[in-house]
């Protein structure tokens, strides 16, 4: 009798995890979390949310078993951690995020576009304004900010310039503008600039008008790929954004170099993609669905290393960029200043 040496368990917990996950996701729709701040009965919950009493008290017994609530006796109450982050009562509800996610990157109809293929159009332009709504991705995506990237990037940015402020910070790409918004506040001197899509645009606009800091954060919209991004920025932030420039990383990262001054810093959000592209995991499978439509963008860490070396930048250090998604490196670049000599090109830092 064949007796196999593979840990078949694998797919099987492979399902589970699935559920696991359609059961987050049904409650995160339902609103679940918002009924159970405090301990609460299925029936209570169920008279104040309109569901079925009987299948609700199935669906919290699951929810307690994997960890998501506590249960006392017939009550159940959120952990601490679901209170903070599944809440949609906490300033750093990380619930919308979560559906939308799922939904841009949803393999649910995968079978379908083995069969057709990618659509032309995506796949002759090659711009993810096609594929993504970076809108929505930018407005869902303010709390996960606050659940570490925003905290690393002032602390790292505090650290590298000591009792210096940087006069004149960009965030290329920046979505929402909170990094921006942020910086301005810890360096009251420094003018902070959001360059964003016009379809974006108007979501940093207005959360810099609710904080009355227009005087402080200014927006420009455009394509970095194709616009000119302005000058004698002391830091730019590069931040996830890069791989959209693919099919015109030389140029982007020629402005990027000139648009920073003599002793200026790239920040640089990468998503650490192998050479093989089999890691990590996340990054590939949460690329899948957008290439799957067409898309073929995402860089691996060495062509935007090399990029970036041939670019006349410098590596300093690289920490984890904080937040939610683990894997991101965020990486500081010193501009190099070029030179010439025997009729080469040198570069040497300043």
């Amino acid at each position: 009798m064949y007796q196999s040496k593979g840990n078949q368990k694998l797919y099987y917990k492979m399902l589970h995890q699935k559920r696991e996950t359609e059961l987050l996701l049904s409650a995160l729709k339902l609103k679940l979390f918002s009924y159970l701040e405090n301990w609460e009965t299925p029936k209570a919950v169920a008279t104040k949310s309109d569901l079925n009493e009987r299948n609700l008290s199935f669906v919290l017994n699951a929810l307690a078993s994997i960890g998501l609530l506590e249960k006392n006796n017939e009550a159940y109450r959120n952990t601490q951690q679901s209170n903070d982050f599944l809440n949609p009562n906490s300033s750093v509800y990380l619930g919308e995020s979560i559906l939308f996610r799922e939904k841009m990157m949803s393999l649910q109809n995968i079978e379908e576009r083995l069969i057709n293929g990618p659509n032309k159009n995506v796949l002759h332009n090659n711009q993810g304004i096609e594929v993504y709504d970076f809108y929505e991705a930018a407005r869902v995506s303010i709390p996960e900010m606050y659940t570490g990237r925003v905290q690393s990037l002032i602390q790292a940015v505090t650290s590298l310039y000591g009792n210096k402020t940087p006069e004149k910070i960009l965030d290329m790409g920046g979505g929402s503008g909170i990094l921006a918004i942020e910086l301005a506040i810890t360096f009251p001197n420094c003018k902070s600039v959001v360059f964003e899509h016009p379809n974006v645009a108007r979501l940093p606009r207005e959360l810099v008008s609710e904080r009355n800091l227009s005087e402080h954060v200014s927006v420009i919209e455009g394509d970095f790929n194709a616009d000119d991004i302005g000058k004698g920025y002391d830091l730019i932030i590069a931040s996830g954004v890069l791989d959209f420039a693919k099919d015109h990383l030389d140029s982007v990262m020629s402005k990027l170099y000139n648009a920073l001054t003599s002793n200026g810093y790239l920040y640089v959000v990468t998503h650490n993609v192998s050479e093989d592209y089999q890691n990590p995991p996340e990054s590939i499978l949460g690329w899948l669905s957008s290439h799957l439509d067409g898309l073929d963008v995402l860089l691996t860490k060495k062509d935007i290393e090399n990029a970036l070396t041939n670019h006349g930048f410098q590596q300093m250090h690289s920490d984890d960029a904080g937040g939610v998604f683990e894997g991101l490196q965020g990486e500081f670049y010193l501009k190099k200043t070029r030179g010439s000599q025997d009729g080469k090109a040198t570069e040497t830092c300043d």
